[in-house]
């Protein structure tokens, strides 16, 4: 319950933020500058999640929210998507080979400011399951042969859990939305 999905633009050594709206993230995240030594590319846009993880690797929105929590947490980028790559469209490749590539230009270490997400095979309910056992928001599952198309599309599902909802609802009630 504490993440922003956005592109993750990286061009000549720097890295950009921006979100699902078009607006700049990137002076919000200062600490995940340092991610552009981790990602083997002289450019690239890669779409992923930022995620506030408190001292148990646990996502905690608070952390990203307010800066007064942002001291308990650890900001990170997680990668699911490959988009762009040293001049190459990747968005007419189907899902598993976008992700092989964007596995090998990450670190194979995934602790660090950046991190790859996997992709679950057969085992959806399993994994849902457990994310409802843990209280995390829900899960993306996406067609493993989709091209890239930006927006919603119905080659994936947002499907969110119990406590998933509850924050939803939370968020709204307290944005007035």
């Amino acid at each position: 319950m504490g993440w922003v999905s956005l592109d993750c633009f990286l061009q000549d050594r720097k890295i950009r933020f921006v979100s699902r709206n078009r607006k700049s993230l990137t002076e919000r995240f200062p600490d995940l500058q340092g991610i552009v030594k981790s990602i083997k590319a002289k450019s690239a846009v890669l779409d992923g999640e930022i995620v506030a993880l408190d001292n148990k690797g646990v996502p905690c929105f608070d952390g990203l929210r307010s800066r007064r929590f942002a001291a308990e947490c650890v900001i990170v980028y997680y990668a699911f998507d490959l988009i762009y790559l040293d001049g190459l469209d990747l968005t007419q490749s189907p899902l598993v080979s976008r992700k092989a590539t964007l596995k090998k230009i990450l670190p194979t270490q995934n602790t660090g400011r950046v991190r790859y997400t996997d992709h679950i095979v057969g085992e959806g309910e399993r994994l849902f399951a457990e994310l409802e056992k843990r209280r995390l928001e829900g899960m993306v599952a996406k067609r493993s042969d989709s091209l890239y198309v930006s927006g919603r599309t119905r080659a994936w599902l947002k499907i969110k859990t119990g406590a998933g909802r509850e924050a939803m609802l939370r968020r709204s009630e307290a944005w007035h939305l």
